[in-house]
């Protein structure tokens, strides 16, 4: 029996299952392009995943290293002056006795000697650093180079900055502030915090958490 012998019924049947049998491959291709395409973004997220993991150790270790420098140069600068630790600061504070004569911009011997022990340490930050100048409320006598407390302490902190440049600071990183007597550490009630207020301060600035 032909093909020719067969009911046009039958032929139809026999058509349309070899129409199905046609698009069984599409279907297969269809399911492993889906498949693929699943595997490559896995992939793509893995690595992805992993370089933002890397990442974070990275940054781990810097900021431990950062901070056990840091500790170390705490440490160094406590035995030679007065150390305040914060959060995104520390505060160097320095007695104007020791740096300066009455009513004077110009670095005393005591003064250089003691800023050239402490510039190697703060040449090593690498954060941005502000040396302020603060005085007490008493006013300048009549022959005084300077016209106010303000001037005075402008001039005081630029001394310092001057010095710590000639020794290795980064000047792009250093700036000079002068408060004059107006952020006193203490009331100026007495001689005693008047001295404790005049002062210089050189601040190494830690850089913000992001």
């Amino acid at each position: 029996m032909s093909e020719f012998d067969l009911d046009p019924e039958d032929l139809h049947d026999r058509d349309d299952r070899d129409d199905d049998m046609t698009h069984l491959w599409v279907i297969s291709y269809s399911d492993f392009m889906t498949i693929l395409m699943i595997f490559f973004l896995m992939l793509f997220a893995h690595r992805v995943w992993a370089k933002k993991v890397s990442w974070e150790e990275r940054r781990i270790q810097q900021l431990h290293a950062v901070q056990e420098a840091q500790s170390g140069m705490v440490q160094r600068l406590s035995k030679l002056t007065t150390i305040d630790v914060q959060a995104e600061r520390i505060d160097i504070q320095l007695p104007d006795a020791l740096l300066f004569g009455l009513g004077r911009a110009d670095l005393q011997d005591s003064a250089k000697e003691l800023l050239t022990k402490i510039a190697p340490e703060i040449n090593k930050f690498t954060g941005d650093i502000v040396v302020e100048g603060h005085t007490d409320d008493l006013p300048l006598g009549p022959h005084s180079a300077y016209k106010s407390n303000w001037e005075l302490s402008v001039a005081r902190a630029f001394s310092v900055i001057t010095f710590l440049t000639d020794h290795g600071a980064d000047p792009s990183r250093i700036s000079a502030r002068g408060y004059g007597p107006y952020r006193p550490r203490v009331p100026n009630l007495s001689a005693e915090n008047r001295e404790m207020n005049r002062r210089i301060e050189i601040v190494l600035m830690n850089q913000r958490k992001t």
